[in-house]
């Protein structure tokens, strides 16, 4: 979730606005969700320690909890050591459910084998997953194609647990970008039977901001169900998915969500075809392959 955010009492900037966290993650864990996504980066490094002080709150047994070393601009082992055991006290947790390597794969930064190989930091979380610190080991993907099938081939060796990878009804046969089509990235990982995590299921929202002929067609042909359904109910199809991933900031968002899921429809054949067909059409309107990540800030298009 990407969590709300204040102006700061100093104008510096913002902050994040806690007490409106611990409300939506009070009414999520209420109807269901159990899977809260963070990592040391997010908003601006404040997002693990807000999201440690929101789930403390509420008992162990009721969530799972996801972060990452996100170790893309110091490879250091030491730094990574330390930024994982920084991971578990902001959390406040002395265990982490589901631990990736961050963001593998990523034009213009050190590959699997300098990030994590070369300098022990891989065979140190291995070890953490042995000794139960870590529940489930495995890694997010974002960019070079020829990154992800080393990474992937390697589960013979080291038992990926799980692979988080960018899955919507327009990446599926039409990334564009630094992006791969995700039929194919799914289709690998399955063929190794380990669960994906979805992320960018609404394609960084681009999949709810949409042209208004294309936003009446998939409301006349679902009136009840808002736009965005679409695309969760796309990302929570295929058989391999364990769980879909959405940056929800406001309460509104989250209760859409919990509908979409409660329970989840899987698309029939024609849906999918249906939502090919909107794809395809979508792609006479390009935009900048902006997902809002802020990875690649200053932005390359400005």
């Amino acid at each position: 979730m990407r969590w709300p955010t204040l102006p700061a009492p100093d104008g510096t900037g913002n902050v994040i606005d806690q007490e409106e966290v611990n409300r939506l993650v009070d009414y999520a864990i209420e109807h269901g969700v159990n899977y809260f996504d963070t990592a040391p980066v997010y908003v601006q490094g404040w997002s693990e320690t807000s999201t440690g002080i929101a789930l403390k709150r509420h008992p162990r047994e009721k969530f799972f909890v996801a972060t990452k070393m996100s170790n893309f601009s110091n490879s250091d082992y030491d730094f990574g050591v330390k930024m994982y055991h920084n991971s578990l006290k902001k959390l406040q947790v002395d265990y982490i459910d589901y631990y990736l390597l961050h963001m593998l794969g990523a034009p213009g930064k050190k590959g699997l084998e300098g990030r994590f190989l070369d300098n022990g930091l891989l065979d140190f979380l291995l070890k953490e997953r042995e000794a139960g610190r870590i529940r489930h080991l495995g890694w997010s993907f974002h960019g070079i194609k020829e990154e992800f099938d080393k990474a992937l081939a390697l589960h013979d060796k080291y038992h990926w647990d799980f692979i988080q990878i960018q899955l919507n009804y327009s990446d599926w046969k039409h990334a564009s970008g630094n992006n791969i089509n995700a039929d194919y990235l799914y289709s690998e990982i399955a063929k190794k039977d380990i669960p994906v995590v979805v992320m960018e299921p609404l394609l960084g929202g681009r999949l709810s901001n949409i042209p208004e002929h294309i936003f009446t067609r998939l409301k006349e042909r679902n009136p009840e169900g808002s736009v965005a359904s679409w695309a969760f109910r796309f990302a929570g199809s295929p058989e391999k998915v364990l769980t879909v991933l959405s940056g929800m900031t406001y309460m509104e968002h989250l209760q859409d969500n919990i509908r979409t899921y409660s329970p989840l429809v899987p698309l029939t054949q024609e849906e999918k075809d249906f939502l090919e067909e909107t794809a395809q059409l979508m792609l006479r309107y390009p935009t900048v392959p902006c997902n809002d990540c802020k990875y690649c800030m200053p932005c390359l298009y400005k």
